[in-house]
């Protein structure tokens, strides 16, 4: 206070202004530490919702690829199938499956089993 030329008066007004200063001050303080407080929640709970979200996303991403892979390996055997159903429509490929499963033979034909 020695090096300062102007000097406070110390007088009742300037004592309750420079109380009601702090006041405000402290109001002023008590507010933004609400309303921070209030940001962080909300901002906490919406990333919480956003990391929920990515993880049931993931989630069913993951089921899509599955069930695609499922669906190529089942279009697959139908198509294999579709194959054999033209196949048993066929007479020569019918004989021919007949011949090798039950060792059946044309008249006159001989039928060497070399399966043990």
């Amino acid at each position: 206070m020695k090096n300062r030329k102007v000097v406070q008066l110390e007088t009742p007004h300037t004592q309750q202004m420079s109380m009601d200063r702090r006041a405000r001050r402290r109001v002023h303080v008590r507010r933004c530490e609400r309303i921070v407080a209030v940001f962080l929640l909300i901002f906490l709970f919406l990333g919480f919702q956003i990391v929920r979200s990515r993880q049931s996303l993931a989630k069913v991403n993951t089921n899509i690829h599955q069930t695609e892979i499922q669906l190529a390996d089942q279009k697959a055997k139908g198509r294999e199938l579709n194959q054999q159903v033209k196949q048993l429509h066929d007479p020569e490929y019918i004989q021919q499956v007949i011949r090798s499963k039950y060792n059946y033979s044309k008249q006159g034909e001989t039928v060497y089993n070399l399966d043990n």
